[in-house]
Formats: C-alpha cells, structure tokens, sequence
C-alpha cells in the first residue's frame, strides 16, 4: 500500500469539530424551550403569579443542571480532540453517535422538568447522559488503541483522561441508582462533575 492509500483511510478532525461545536449550541439553545412561561387564568394576582413561577422551578433546576452538563462534555471533547491528530470512519462514526446522545438532552431534561416526582423520567434523563459518557470513554480509548493521539501526549496523561471519562460513567451509573431511591434528587450526584479533574488528580497520587 503507497502513501497515499494510507493517507486517504484518515480523516482531518476540524470538519467533526465545527459539527460538534454546531450541535452543541444548538442542543444548549433548545434547553431553554422547556423552560416556558406559564400561563395564568385571571383573575391575575400577585399569588397567582408567584404560584406559577414556583412551578416552573423544577424547570429551571433541570435546564441548568443539563446546561452545565453539556459544557463540561463539550469541554471534554474539545481537550481530547486537542489532543488527536486524525480519525478513520470508525472514530467518526463513534462521534455521530454520541452526537445523537447530545441532542436527546433537551428532550430528557425537559422530561424531568415535568416530571421529575417519577422514577421512569429520571432512568431516562440518567440513560441519557450514561451513554454520552459512555460514548466519550469509548472516544478516547478507541483514539489510544488505533495510534491516532499526538505522539507528546505521555503515556499517563492519557491514563488520567480515561480515569475522568470512566468516573463519568461510574456518576451516571449512580445516578440511574438514585432515581429509584430518590428521582427528584438524583441528578444532585452531577455536581461531583464540575471538580472531577481535581478529584482524579487527587485519586491518582493515593
């Protein structure tokens, strides 16, 4: 096989890239459907109008909680493809099924939103974001398997991304626990995400 056989079976990063930097903000604009203002018979008062903001509280909880979601993921992938200098068809096709995961958000969280007092909406907002973390790790681990990380990426920074991708698997799994004990409550286990580097970090030098 001559040069430009092996050439031709990659493919340049940047084009998957602006797609997943499209589907985000688009995933991340449609949140805020679920989130609409409540319609209020008269006669209007103050109470009737403090009764139907409060109801959309849970809402509100569940846009930010999926928001800040999507921006850690979009971090992630945005790191680790930093870090990746091509893909073949089976890279990029792990990526456009992740990408199906990403857009579900706004469905699922909007299920919770209306909801979330049901342990079935909760299993489905917590499916959703096991298989966006699971997809990451399959991401990052198929990359390292197939040579297609940067030569000066170290062999434990590349340990260290997947111990953060699996931890993202072990909270989602967590928290598909959780809907069964607590559903209102069970997306509270996400929070452990925000400071997970420091915490993988921390784990690494034990």
């Amino acid at each position: 096989m001559d040069e430009s056989e092996s050439f031709s079976q990659y493919m340049d990063t940047k084009r998957l890239e602006t797609l997943v930097d499209g589907i985000f903000a688009i995933a991340m604009t449609l949140l805020v459907l679920g989130l609409a203002v409540p319609v209020i018979r008269p006669p209007l008062t103050n109470a009737s109008v403090e009764t139907a903001i409060i109801s959309i509280i849970p809402n509100f909880i569940s846009l930010v909680v999926s928001f800040v979601l999507l921006a850690v993921f979009w971090k992630i992938h945005h790191r680790i493809f930093k870090q990746i200098n091509k893909m073949n068809g089976t890279l990029l096709w792990i990526n456009v099924i992740w990408l199906l995961f990403i857009v579900l958000v706004p469905f699922s969280a909007t299920l919770t939103g209306d909801y979330g007092q049901f342990t079935i909406a909760n299993v489905i907002f917590n499916i959703n974001m096991l298989g966006i973390a699971t997809l990451l790790y399959l991401n990052w681990h198929y990359a390292d398997y197939k040579n297609f990380i940067h030569e000066k990426i170290s062999d434990e920074e590349i340990s260290f991304t997947k111990k953060i991708n699996l931890s993202f698997i072990i909270v989602a799994i967590t928290a598909i626990g959780l809907s069964y004990v607590i559903p209102q409550y069970s997306q509270t286990v996400y929070i452990i995400m925000l400071p997970i580097d420091l915490i993988v970090k921390f784990l690494m030098r034990l």
